[in-house]
C-alpha cells in the first residue's frame, strides 16, 4: 500500500507530537514529513488480542494464591 504524504511542510518532532487532525488516522514522521499510516490489519489485531489475553492469563497464574 502506498503511503500518502499530507503536505510538503517540514515538521519538527514537537509539532508532530502535538499534531491532531481530529481523526483516528495514525501518522509517522519521515524526514520531517507527515505520512499517513495504513490502518491496522485484521490479522495484526487478532495477534495483538491473543498476546494480550495470554499475558493476562500468565500474570494471573503468577499472582494467584494457592
Amino acid at each position: 500500500m502506498a503511503k500518502l504524504q499530507l503536505s510538503n511542510k517540514i515538521l519538527t518532532t514537537e509539532e508532530y507530537l502535538n499534531y491532531n487532525d481530529g481523526t483516528d488516522t495514525r501518522y509517522e514522521l519521515l524526514n520531517g514529513l507527515l505520512i499517513e499510516m495504513p490502518p491496522e490489519s485484521n490479522l495484526n489485531a487478532r495477534i495483538a488480542a491473543f498476546l494480550l489475553t495470554s499475558s493476562i492469563q500468565l500474570h494471573s497464574l503468577n499472582h494467584s494464591s494457592f
